[in-house]
């Protein structure tokens, strides 16, 4: 895959800098991690932004509609290097919109002790804080992370994302090599648009070629994720819009995607490969089952599949490599498979959905199917095309299964 290089990245990305004294990085970095599984992109630390002197790069990345969070402490008001840098995020640009202050203390003392913050967040009585950004007082020097992240993630999706936005890209930065810092790699293509962009990182480690979320850590990073959407990307009614959905990730992450911006959104997907290829269901018709698939190209594998069969386990991609194991995974469940090679193109992709969609239909209407258990085992940019066309109109219940490549099984996704 060619990937783009800094200096051609036009992607808008909701990010923000967060500006901390190094006493507080322990709860900024806790902080990073929540606003990293919710899409914003975050620097911590100077050595994250383009070479050149920081205040320069501050002003440059300011000024391409990132935000600045300031956790504002005793500690970073006495910092000779924190002062420095709220001189510049009052100076990157007029008005102090860009600015999401974190109060690590009582607001008001705070800002009474820095004439830069008198001036710009202290109301005319001088009773009070206009730029309250985000205070706890209940545990002002200690506040819930995940609370702060979801209070900085809404400011940055705001200043970043248009209302009546058109298109955007959803980058999901998981598995890979090298440490996550700055933009994530993306084909040049698609770097160079100029378009809003989240990037979700479930941790901010250097990335590991088969790093898997399970358990807990699946369902909080879904649950984040699916916040992030609903939040950023508002109601998605009216006029269709793009949605790009690039990156190398587990199929959950990228189910839980497709399952959000499903076929009742008036959404047109499109879902990249590893060489920057798109597949897409654009044109769909919305609200209704996607038709024309073959029903029949579901193959029964194993188990007894009786006329009423609550639960059925299906397969998609190939059988011969993946059915023995999915076998073990749930034992005591019939399982059926759909064979699936090579996707090259569009038209493949959404005729390989479209069966997907038959096979499911008639195995509900045939045996009262109400429950899917799924191996996917096929291209993960397809995935997000049939995570949209596998609602709950077509199937009530649906559990997905990854492969756990450490463990050597298959462990179980639910959706959020």
């Amino acid at each position: 895959m060619i990937t783009s290089q800094a200096t051609d990245i036009r992607l808008c990305y909701v990010s923000t800098f967060l500006s901390h004294a190094s006493s507080d990085k322990p709860f900024v970095e806790a902080v990073a991690k929540h606003l990293a599984r919710r899409g914003v992109l975050t620097w911590l630390d100077k050595e994250e932004l383009a070479l050149g002197p920081l205040d320069t790069a501050l002003k440059q990345a300011v000024q391409r509609q990132a935000t600045m969070t300031l956790f504002i402490s005793d500690a970073y008001l006495a910092s000779d290097w924190c002062r420095d840098e709220l001189r510049w995020a009052f100076e990157a640009t007029e008005g102090i919109e860009h600015l999401l202050p974190v109060y690590l203390g009582d607001p008001l003392r705070l800002v009474r002790q820095h004439e830069r913050l008198r001036t710009r967040f202290l109301h005319p009585d001088g009773d009070k804080v206009n730029q309250l950004g985000f205070f706890d007082k209940n545990n002002p020097l200690s506040p819930d992370p995940e609370a702060v992240a979801e209070k900085i993630a809404a400011a940055a999706y705001r200043r970043t994302i248009p209302e009546a936005w058109s298109e955007i890209a959803i980058v999901l930065d998981q598995r890979g090599n090298g440490p996550r810092r700055g933009p994530p790699p993306v084909p040049a293509n698609v770097a160079g648009l100029d378009i809003p962009a989240l990037a979700f990182r479930p941790s901010l480690t250097p990335r590991e070629q088969r790093e898997l979320l399970s358990g807990a850590d699946w369902q909080h990073a879904a649950q984040s994720l699916t916040w992030a959407l609903s939040t950023a990307l508002g109601t998605l009614r009216g006029d269709p819009r793009k949605v790009r959905v690039l990156g190398d990730a587990q199929t959950g992450l990228v189910w839980a995607v497709g399952r959000h911006l499903n076929r009742t959104t008036s959404v047109d997907l499109y879902g990249y490969d590893r060489n920057g290829l798109p597949a897409t269901n654009r044109g769909q018709v919305r609200h209704t089952p996607l038709p024309g698939g073959d029903p029949a190209c579901v193959k029964h594998v194993s188990g007894t599949l009786l006329p009423a069969q609550p639960v059925v386990a299906l397969g998609v991609g190939s059988a011969a490599r993946y059915a023995p194991l999915a076998q073990q995974a749930v034992p005591g469940t019939p399982l059926v498979w759909i064979e699936s090679e090579f996707i090259a193109d569009s038209d493949q992709a959404m005729k390989l959905v479209a069966d997907i969609v038959a096979a499911v239909e008639r195995l509900r209407h045939e045996h009262g199917v109400r429950e899917v258990v799924l191996f996917w085992t096929t291209a993960n940019h397809v995935a997000l095309l049939a995570a949209a066309n596998l609602t709950p109109h077509v199937i009530p219940q649906l559990r997905t299964m990854e492969w756990d490549h450490h463990a050597g099984s298959y462990v179980e996704l639910p959706m959020p």
